[in-house]
């Protein structure tokens, strides 16, 4: 089993336990293709593995899981929760991410093309 290094902010954590997630529920966290900036985040509470689970992270008694194919995207997060006159609801950091739009749903991947001759990438 793999392990993720997500970080946890306390009033995260307590928003997830009121959601129900414990014990055998956990949070499945993904990355899907979409969103302004081109990869977004969908995530659910869930009890039964699917057939691809093998990276996770726990944490004082907070499951996320996820499958290989996410750890790139999803290594260092950090997953806060707001609520404040203008939105409530979870929110990632992502040191990651080449950048994310302004209202933090979607962020682009790090730039994989390949270096150039002269070692830079353009």
């Amino acid at each position: 089993m793999n392990r993720l290094n997500i970080e946890i902010t306390p009033r995260a954590r307590e928003k997830l336990v009121s959601l129900g997630v414990g014990g055998e529920r956990f949070l499945r966290l993904e990355v899907v293709s979409g969103g302004c900036s081109g990869m977004s985040y969908e995530a659910s509470i869930d009890s039964g593995p699917h057939g691809l689970d093998l990276v996770d992270f726990e944490a004082s008694g907070i499951r996320i899981v996820t499958d290989p194919r996410n750890m790139l995207f999803l290594d260092r997060v950090r997953i806060d929760y707001e609520d404040d006159l203008v939105r409530a609801g979870f929110r990632i950091s992502n040191p990651n991410a080449a950048s994310s739009c302004g209202c933090g749903a979607s962020f682009a991947p790090p730039d994989s093309s390949p270096a150039h001759s002269d070692g830079l990438t353009r």
